[in-house]
């Protein structure tokens, strides 16, 4: 793979241009990563593809080594997995808080403390999520109750 970068002031706008023989699973996890730039991820419902906007996501987990997106009423899979969503999403309000899930911290509406160490998260939706106790303290200090 060859990178080629052109920084100058005659340019307008960011423009990324891929160039490649195949459409490869490499080639649209590039451009997964690169739609994550502007705050957006390629899912899929029912064999249509979707670029859903990172502030409808409610949470994230993966099951049987997919990867499901869940928004307040849709439910989409990812091409991504859960490791190259976390590290795009870190840095906007998100937080992994199992093995299996990450969640937007802004669509929580209730925290309950449970055996364990553990928190039973109530979310905008209704839904009830479990952050193991190895990221409870995390949950904890992003949301400014430590």
């Amino acid at each position: 793979m060859k990178i080629e970068i052109d920084i100058d002031d005659k340019y307008a706008d960011t423009e990324v241009l891929i160039r490649a023989k195949h459409l490869t699973q490499d080639v649209e996890k590039m451009i997964a990563m690169l739609r994550m730039v502007n705050m957006q991820i390629g899912v899929k419902q029912n064999d249509e593809t979707y670029l859903l906007d990172t502030d409808r996501i409610v949470y994230i987990e993966t099951v049987d080594r997919k990867t499901f997106v869940y928004t307040e009423n849709e439910v989409y899979e990812s091409e991504l997995k859960l490791y190259e969503i976390e590290q795009e999403l870190l840095e906007h309000d998100f937080l992994r808080i199992s093995k299996q899930s990450i969640v937007n911290l802004r669509m929580i509406r209730s925290l309950r403390s449970e055996i364990n160490r553990k928190i039973r998260v109530t979310l905008k939706n209704g839904e009830q999520i479990v952050v193991s106790r190895m990221y409870s303290e995390e949950l904890r200090r992003k949301l400014g109750l430590k």
